[in-house]
């Protein structure tokens, strides 16, 4: 279940640190609203993690992985936003929510009325269809905190898609993307290279925030991209405006792409780098022909290595596909000296 393991893989965490707008915290502390967060990140996980392993569980079928697990989040969003909060307790009219869940897609909810309470939820007031259902009460005795983060993530989804139904995509109801509480009525949360470092793992963690920590205060940075597919922050020199790095990151990688359009005057540095990184300096990108493919183009990288003269296209030269610490460091000192040169 592909979608299934990227929500699981990409599930927002750390959440004692988020800040809450007052409408978004229905009386709660942050520290009580991150706690009903918390709670709320374990459930899901565990829903994902369901999916994963016995996906018949959550009425999903092999080759529906993106429609079953759109169906299963839909009726809990659905649930949420379309009840009332009370305390201890979420209840919704049976008739909204039959229509709501109509609207939404699902079309056998007391399926998953059952998945809730194998979760560990509480329903009653459930009649045999849902909408001669007059009030359905649903709790979660283990931490009742839980219920009103759900409610107010519905509620701040629910706002900013019908504000910006065509960024819906930026904000995220599967993984918990908690930014979106931050203001009321909910606006797409600020994306920086900060958020995303807390997003990254392991290794590809310490090399993006390595190349991070030296080109920040050199350049501006401009974000495109999400968490389901990738992201791509681009680099502009603040000296001459022009475009001197870019990263493509996703939850696993990371590529490094350079503009070294200096790279002739200083190719005696390479001498004693790695296989790696001379083969994707020659082999990456595509030669130029010498065409004229766009007016804009300042024309092709040359330069000799190795005996071999190279005239290289600047629209796939000089990327490095996920370097380690050590590549890092020598990327950078290549990096540091196409900057030297240009500003």
């Amino acid at each position: 279940m592909i979608n299934a393991r990227k929500n699981l893989a990409g599930m927002h965490e750390n959440f004692e640190n988020m800040t809450v707008h007052t409408n978004y915290l229905h009386e709660l502390t942050q520290e009580e609203f991150a706690s009903g967060m918390d709670e709320l990140a374990k459930m899901f996980k565990s829903i994902y993690t369901g999916m994963i392993n016995e996906p018949w569980l959550y009425a999903m079928k092999n080759g529906d992985d993106h429609k079953g697990l759109e169906r299963n989040m839909n009726f809990l969003m659905q649930l949420a936003q379309k009840g009332n909060l009370n305390n201890n307790f979420v209840d919704v009219d049976g008739i909204l929510l039959a229509s709501a869940l109509k609207e939404a897609k699902v079309t056998k909810p007391q399926i998953y009325f059952k998945i809730l309470e194998s979760l560990g939820f509480m329903v009653s007031g459930l009649g045999k269809k849902i909408d001669t259902s007059d009030r359905i009460i649903v709790e979660y005795p283990d931490n009742h905190y839980l219920l009103t983060a759900l409610k107010s993530m519905a509620d701040a989804i629910s706002m900013f898609s019908k504000s910006k139904p065509h960024k819906q995509s930026s904000v995220h109801f599967e993984l918990l993307d908690y930014r979106v509480l931050n203001n009321y009525p909910a606006t797409e949360p600020k994306t920086t290279m900060e958020y995303f470092l807390s997003k990254l793992k392991g290794e590809s963690r310490d090399v993006v925030e390595m190349f991070y920590e030296f080109i920040k205060s050199l350049t501006n940075c401009n974000i495109k991209g999400g968490i389901g597919h990738y992201w791509t922050p681009t680099f502009t020199l603040k000296s001459t405006k022009k475009v001197i790095m870019s990263l493509k990151l996703t939850l696993d990688t990371h590529d490094v792409k350079l503009n070294l359009a200096n790279l002739s005057k200083y190719t005696d540095i390479l001498n004693n780098f790695p296989a790696k990184i001379i083969n994707e300096i020659t082999d990456n990108g595509w030669g130029c022909s010498g065409s004229s493919c766009s007016p804009n183009c300042a024309g092709a990288f040359l330069f000799d290595l190795n005996g071999k003269s190279y005239k290289k296209c600047r629209g796939g030269s000089f990327v490095f596909h996920a370097p380690n610490i050590n590549e890092a460091e020598l990327l950078i000192r290549l990096l540091e000296r196409e900057i030297e040169i240009v500003s």
